[in-house]
């Protein structure tokens, strides 16, 4: 094969691997896992929001129950006083009763709160088991869209594999000089490095050339140099 050819051909290897690892990186299914992750990530702080209130209502709870048994102790205690004929004194069991009262009074009101935080612990609960069964059910989404991902992607990946394997033995056909004109090119001209010169204008950046430069150019070697992009020519002649 004609260096000029091999030029033409490895550059259209080259976008062909390009479109090829596109493909591959925007996959619907690799789209949809880091979709699900990012969503994932979202309800793990969810989660970690949810243990930090459940933590915070059981403690709530364990607190009232404190607070329900320490006033406990104390009406058991005056009951005692009052039941033991300790005191005598009209007054003081006067003040004894009404003591008692407050006390029960107390205890009414810590023993409704306890309910309350109760009954929102529990919904806490309920909202984390939800949170849980919501990170299992994405855990195994995640696991269907990876081995599809990798299906449809290890398919591409070989097809890639073998693009460049045929890449490889294109570049070594070249002098050495010449492929390293051609990488410096690619790089610099986002992947189109080789024109195609047809008497009149360069295929790659469709510039019409003077027509002193292109009467040069057509009377010149075989593989040139667009004078506007700066890309490799391929200069063709009638056959």
């Amino acid at each position: 094969m004609a260096e000029s050819d091999t030029l033409i051909a490895l550059m259209e290897q080259d976008l062909a691997i390009a479109r090829a690892g596109k493909t591959l990186e925007e996959l619907p299914e690799k789209m949809a896992i880091l979709k699900l992750r990012h969503r994932l990530k979202e309800i793990t702080a969810m989660r970690e929001k949810a243990e930090a209130q459940c933590r915070q209502g059981d403690a709530l709870v364990k607190r009232a129950e404190d607070d329900a048994e320490g006033i406990q102790s104390k009406i058991d205690s005056e009951q005692r006083k009052v039941l033991s004929g300790e005191v005598s004194n009209s007054k003081e069991l006067q003040g004894l009763t009404r003591e008692l009262d407050a006390l029960k009074r107390k205890k009414d009101v810590v023993e409704r709160e306890q309910l309350d935080l109760m009954e929102k612990a529990e919904e806490g609960r309920a909202q984390l088991a939800r949170i849980e069964a919501a990170l299992d059910d994405g855990a195994r989404r995640e696991a269907e869209l990876i081995r599809a991902f990798k299906k449809r992607g290890g398919d591409l990946q070989s097809e890639i594999a073998r693009m460049k394997e045929s890449r490889a033995t294109l570049a070594a056909e070249l002098p050495s000089a010449l492929l390293a004109r051609y990488e410096k090119a690619r790089e610099a001209k986002h992947g189109i490095a080789v024109g195609v010169f047809d008497g009149a204008m360069c295929s790659a950046c469709r510039t019409q050339i003077p027509a002193g430069e292109a009467q040069a150019i057509s009377a010149g070697p075989e593989i040139a140099e667009c004078p506007n992009c700066r890309r490799i020519l391929i200069v063709r002649r009638p056959a």
